[in-house]
Parts: C-alpha cells; structure tokens; sequence
C-alpha cells in the first residue's frame, strides 16, 4: 500500500520525529511511505487536500491527535477518505480508519469528555 505522510507543527513532538515513526510503521507493515505533508497552525487544508490524492493508497498520519478536534469538521475529513477509497493509519496508535473505526471513534469521545 502507498501511503502518503501527515505530520503537524501543533504537537510538541518535531516535525523530524514524527517523519522518523511514519517511515518506521510503513516499514513494519510493509507500506511504501511517501514524504509527509506539513499541517501548519491554522487550519486543515493539507489533510483535506491530502484526501484528494489519487497517486495514494492512504494517509500515514503521526496520530489521532492531530486531527481535527470537532467532530463535524473531522467526520467531513474522514467521510472524502472513505469516498476516495482511502484508509488512513494513525502510526502512534496503530489503528486503520475505516477498519477500527469503532475504536478510533470511541477514543475520540472520550477526548471530548476531558477536554
């Protein structure tokens, strides 16, 4: 499966260190990975451009965390995903979107609860 990278300036983990865990899980679960894309502080228009992509199989992400923290703003993301035929893996969590769906969105809730 060809992945493309998808890593954020809003987390306070390095840019580099995330790239490092994307072509570390593609690696392990023998994916190609693609350089990632650079989310920057405002805004998701890397990601919602990412989910456009045709030349991918899917989107590498470093995590769930940084996805859009409101539900309806995310569910938009992931619903062009799953209509473009793309799965997204969240490398930190190793979970696929849409096959743990139930998982990815039950954390997602529990994030809402405490924050």
């Amino acid at each position: 499966m060809n992945l493309k990278g998808y890593v954020s300036v809003r987390i306070p983990v390095p840019v580099s260190v995330q790239n490092l865990l994307l072509r570390d899980y593609c690696q392990r679960n023998n994916h190609e990975y693609s350089l990632a894309d650079v989310e920057f502080v405002t805004g998701y228009h890397m990601l919602q451009g990412a989910v456009g992509y045709d030349a991918f199989d899917g989107i590498c992400a470093y995590s769930m965390d940084i996805f859009p923290e409101d539900e309806a703003e995310r569910d938009l993301i992931l619903l062009a995903a799953e209509e473009g035929g793309l799965e997204i893996h969240y490398a930190l969590e190793n979970y696929v979107w849409p096959r743990d769906k139930a998982i990815c969105e039950e954390i997602w809730k529990l994030k809402a609860l405490v924050s």
